[in-house]
Formats: structure tokens, C-alpha cells, sequence
């Protein structure tokens, strides 16, 4: 019977997945009947990933991690906001991370991750699936053995920078393609390819920028945690500082452009707009000369004969010559 069929038969409900690690051991799954076991072994580490939506979880959870009444309340799942404490010998928190689409398509709309965090155990929570867990999970049947739960969280956080980080390539290339055409003079209107850029920037550096701040050292100067543990949510520091500098240079770099761009086209306006002025212009003096013969009054130059249609053309192009010659002289720019 495998772990779905067992968590419908409300062994576990909410759980969507557990896994434990034994010195010198790969990381293994564990059966929800033996989640008691797993919690009471004296060696390796635990971790329990659970479905906030569910919760009848709350019922079973608690009880069997020993979670303190801070980290219940964080994995209950009610508040969203971006937050790390830490309580009776355990790290808790909400951090940020890309949602899983059901599709092929690449996410860029940012979940939120609930934990609580021990050396032995990591219990983590969310409403949506999400990239990072879904990709350490992943990368257990690849090998990837991390020695204690600090190191399987820094892992989890590691794989939300580098999910990231792919987006910010995509944008990237997307904005050295809107700056090729821009100097290159083939510009169209790139507004909406630079908009999404800037969207993602904004929508992934508010939750970034958080997290910065939530891991910075001289919050956690009176936690009792382990040097090991220390020095993971320093180096998590770090890279975080390190995404949200990438993160900022992105969004600064298509702000820039948009300002570029905005530039180019009112200047292609401005062209467009001089050009049907100066047309409009060298058009008046000829228009002058139509709307005089074509009064309809008695008198009028040329009205009799034959040759007073080209006398009155070449009085309207010599109009038109010598206002041109007029305009030059006072040193107006007739050029497009």
C-alpha cells in the first residue's frame, strides 16, 4: 500500500510526504506508520512535509514533533506574512517560493512556505505546491544527502535562489533582445516585453528583500543554535543579499530601458509630426493661390483666355518656391 493510499485512510492526513536520513544512510522515504519511529530515533534527521489546506492535519502534527506554541501557529497556515523566530531550541518561520504550475510554463507568481526547524527534524507547510521542495525531493533519487535539517532547509532555499535566478536569465535575454533592436534602430513597440520584465522584478524583490532582512546575523545573536546552524542561515544570508542585487540590477536595467524607449518613440512622434507640418506648411501658399481663383467673382486674373489655368499653376509653385526660400533663409530645420 503506498503513502497516498495510507494518508486517505486518515493515518496522516495533510501529509504529502516524509523522509528520514541515518548516519552514512541515502535519504529514504517513510511509511506514515512509521512516522512515530522515524520522530524518537536518536541519529539522522526527519523531515515532514504537510498540505496546509488540510486541517484535520492539525490534529495529528503537533502532538507527535513536540512544536512549540509559536511554530503551531506558523504552521497553521493563517498568516502569510514573511517572518523567522525561534522558541524552545526551534527556528520557525515564512519564507517565499515559486508556486508549481501544472503545466510545462514556468512559474513567476510567489508562494509562501511555513516551517519549523530543529538539527533532527524540518517540518514544512503550504497551501500550493511549490518549486524548491518539489525540486530537493527531487534531487534525493540523484544522491543529494544533506547531513542534518539545516542543511536539507539551506538546500530548500537554495533551490528557490536558483529557480529564480532562471527567471532572471529569461528576463535578461529578454531585455539584451529589446536593446539590440533599440541601437540598432529597428525598434517596435517592446513596452509590454519590458512591463512583464519589470513585473517579475518588482513581484519577486518585495518577498527577496524580506527574507534579506529576516536572515540577517544580528537577529540571531541571543538564539542557541549550533555553529553549523549558524553558519547556515549566514551563508543563506548571503545568497539572498546576492538575488536581490541581481534581482534590483534587472529591474533597474528595464526601467532604464523603458525610459529609453519612451525617449525613441516621442522622438519618432516628434519626426512624424514635424514632417506633417512642414507638408502642411509648403502646402499654404499654393492653397492660397486655389482659394483666390476659385472665388467666384468678376475681375479675376486670367479668367479669360486659354492659358489661365498654367499661369495660375506657376503663380502657385512660385508661391510655394519662395516661401520655401523664405523658411530657409530664416534657418528653420526642414529635414524629417
Amino acid at each position: 500500500m503506498n503513502l497516498l493510499d495510507q494518508t486517505e485512510r486518515g493515518l496522516t492526513p495533510g501529509l504529502v510526504g516524509a523522509y528520514r536520513v541515518l548516519p552514512g544512510g541515502p535519504v529514504l522515504p517513510v511509511a506514515p506508520q512509521d512516522i512515530d519511529t522515524a520522530l524518537t530515533a536518536d541519529e539522522g534527521w526527519v523531515w515532514l512535509h504537510v498540505d496546509l489546506v488540510d486541517q484535520r492535519m492539525q490534529n495529528w502534527l503537533p502532538g507527535r514533533c513536540g512544536l512549540p506554541a509559536a511554530a503551531r501557529a506558523i504552521l497553521e497556515g493563517h498568516d502569510e506574512s514573511l517572518v523567522l523566530g525561534h522558541e524552545a531550541g526551534m527556528t520557525h518561520g515564512v519564507i517565499a517560493d515559486l508556486q508549481q504550475q501544472e503545466t510545462e510554463r514556468a512559474s513567476t507568481t510567489v508562494g509562501r512556505l511555513h516551517f519549523a526547524l530543529t538539527e533532527r527534524l524540518l517540518v514544512t507547510g503550504r497551501h500550493h505546491p511549490v518549486e524548491a521542495v518539489n525540486r530537493v525531493r527531487r534531487s534525493f533519487a540523484e544522491g543529494f544527502c544533506p547531513g542534518t535539517a539545516y542543511e536539507l532547509f539551506e538546500a530548500i532555499v537554495a533551490a528557490f535562489c536558483k529557480n529564480t535566478a532562471i527567471r532572471l536569465k529569461e528576463a535578461a535575454a529578454m531585455l539584451d533582445a529589446v536593446e539590440d533592436r533599440l541601437v540598432t534602430e529597428r525598434l517596435s513597440d517592446e513596452r509590454r516585453s519590458l512591463k512583464e520584465v519589470r513585473r517579475l522584478a518588482v513581484s519577486l524583490h518585495r518577498p527577496v528583500a524580506g527574507m534579506v532582512a529576516l536572515f540577517e546575523e544580528e537577529d540571531r545573536e541571543d538564539w542557541t543554535l549550533s555553529d553549523n546552524a549558524h553558519a547556515v542561515l549566514r551563508r543563506l544570508s548571503m545568497r539572498l543579499e546576492r538575488l536581490d542585487r541581481e534581482i534590483v540590477m534587472v529591474n533597474d536595467r528595464a526601467r532604464l530601458l523603458q525610459e529609453e524607449m519612451a525617449a525613441e518613440l516621442a522622438d519618432e512622434s516628434n519626426r512624424s509630426l514635424k514632417a506633417m507640418a512642414v507638408m502642411s506648411a509648403l502646402l499654404l501658399p499654393g492653397t492660397l493661390v486655389v482659394g483666390v481663383f476659385g472665388m467666384n467673382t468678376a475681375g479675376l486674373p486670367f479668367s479669360v483666355g486659354e492659358t489661365g489655368f498654367f499661369w495660375a499653376m506657376m503663380l502657385g509653385i512660385g508661391a510655394t518656391a519662395l516661401f520655401y526660400w523664405l523658411l530657409r533663409r530664416a534657418g528653420i530645420n526642414l529635414r524629417f
